[in-house]
């Protein structure tokens, strides 16, 4: 009984950020050479990331983008693997935000806007990224995206040790080209 109860006390405390499974909304569009890929996190930029942006923290969104092959009766196969990483600041002087999008260690995007919400869809919504190439991708198989996303600084005042990601997505997809 104790054991029961310890995990369901387990349960229930678990943040919501690792019990939800599909916070990233995904979508690939197959075009040319590429997969590109869409990323949108509509509840990431919560109230504690606008304090901490506006107290003048660098914050950032790293994205683990995975491009996995379905196998039938086996753990799916990991085809390829992409980084991204947005980050926002404010520089306190001028009041302006300063995003930051770097695409597998290569600086992709630098922006700088004057208004919070143009950042904060700068860093939680990515456009049509040409992150995986079609070339080894076979006709009519099925294939998914899955996304993990974790965010620093973290502003709680406890980290669990299973915690893993701050939003987790995925989309499946049969590959036409």
């Amino acid at each position: 009984m104790i054991r029961t109860l310890s995990v369901l006390l387990a349960l229930v405390t678990v943040p919501v950020s690792v019990q939800a499974q599909d916070d990233v909304e995904v979508s690939i569009l197959a075009r040319e050479d590429y997969l590109l890929v869409s990323l949108e996190l509509p509840d990431a930029y919560s109230a504690d990331v606008q304090e901490a942006v506006e107290s003048g923290l660098e914050t950032t969104f790293s994205f683990d983008v995975e491009l996995r092959r379905a196998v039938a009766y086996w753990p799916d196969e990991t085809v390829d693997r992409a980084t991204i990483s947005a980050s926002v600041s404010l520089d306190g002087l001028t009041g302006r935000y300063r995003v930051v999008r770097i695409v597998n260690g290569e600086l992709d995007d630098v922006r700088v806007v004057d208004q919070e919400g143009a950042a904060r869809e700068l860093v939680t919504t990515l456009e049509r990224l040409p992150l995986f190439r079609t070339r080894e991708l076979e006709t009519n198989s099925d294939y998914g995206v899955r996304v993990r996303v974790d965010r620093q600084p973290r502003m709680s005042w406890f980290r669990w040790p299973w915690e893993r990601a701050a939003a987790l997505g995925r989309s499946s997809f049969t590959f036409l080209p």
